[in-house]
C-alpha cells in the first residue's frame, strides 16, 4: 500500500468519525470497509493511520538523551515508540501526529543547539585539561550525567516524578566541584502553542 493509498483511507475515517450528515457518515463507512477489506486491513491499523513515522538526526550521547527526554516530558501518556536506525546511521524514529511532530522537533532543534553550546562551554575546559584520548573520554563520561541532569532541570523539562534527591555528603570532591561548577548553566526557554508548536525566546 502506498502513501496516497494511506492518506485516502485516512481521510475517509476522518469522514466516518466527524462527517457533517449521517449519509455522508454512511457513505464514507460503507468506503472505508470496501478498502480495508481490500488492503486486508485490521481496526489496529485504523487506530494508527494519523500516525507517521518521522526521522530524527543525532550525533552524541547527550543528544539522545535529551531526544528521550523531551518525548517522556512532552508525551509522558502516549506508547514508548522511539528506535534507532540500524543501518548506521545516527538517527532515531518516531510516530507522531502531525502537531506533535511540529512541538516536537521544534523544542528537539531548539534545545539541542542551546544544550551542546552549553556543554562546550562548561565541559570542554575541563575535558581538555586531560592529556590522553583515553582520560578525555573518561572525563566527558563522568561530566555528561551531572550536566544532562542539570540542563534538564534549568530547562524544566522534566515531571516531578523524574526528580532525585541526592546527598551531597556522599559525593567526592571531584564530584562536588563538578556540580558546584555545571550549576551555573543556563537552561533553555520557550513558550508553548497547542496549535502550532513552540515560540522561542
Amino acid at each position: 500500500m502506498n502513501i496516497q493509498t494511506k492518506e485516502k483511507i485516512a481521510k475517509i475515517y476522518e469522514l466516518v468519525k466527524r462527517g457533517s450528515t449521517d449519509g455522508e457518515k454512511q457513505a464514507a463507512e460503507i468506503a472505508l470497509n470496501k478498502l480495508l477489506k481490500k488492503f486486508n486491513l485490521t481496526d489496529e491499523f485504523l487506530a494508527t493511520i494519523h500516525l507517521t513515522q518521522y526521522e530524527f538526526k543525532y550525533a552524541t550521547q547527550l543528544d539522545q538523551d535529551l531526544f528521550i527526554q523531551l518525548y517522556i516530558y512532552f508525551f509522558k501518556d502516549k506508547e514508548f515508540n522511539i528506535s534507532k536506525s540500524t543501518l548506521g546511521r545516527k538517527s532515531l524514529f518516531v510516530n507522531l501526529e502531525y502537531l506533535d511532530y511540529i512541538l516536537f522537533s521544534t523544542a528537539y532543534e531548539y534545545f539541542k543547539k542551546h544544550m551542546n553550546a552549553e556543554f562546550r562551554k562548561f565541559c570542554l575546559p575541563l575535558i581538555a585539561k586531560c592529556r590522553t584520548t583515553k582520560t578525555k573520554n573518561k572525563r566527558r563520561a563522568e561530566l555528561q550525567k551531572t550536566f544532562f541532569s542539570q540542563y534538564v532541570m534549568k530547562s524544566k523539562i522534566y515531571h516531578e516524578n523524574q526528580i532525585e534527591k541526592i546527598d551531597l555528603s556522599k559525593l567526592s570532591d571531584k564530584q562536588y566541584n563538578d556540580r558546584k561548577r555545571l550549576s551555573e548553566i543556563e537552561g533553555g526557554k520557550y513558550h508553548t502553542q497547542v496549535t502550532t508548536g513552540l515560540y522561542l525566546e
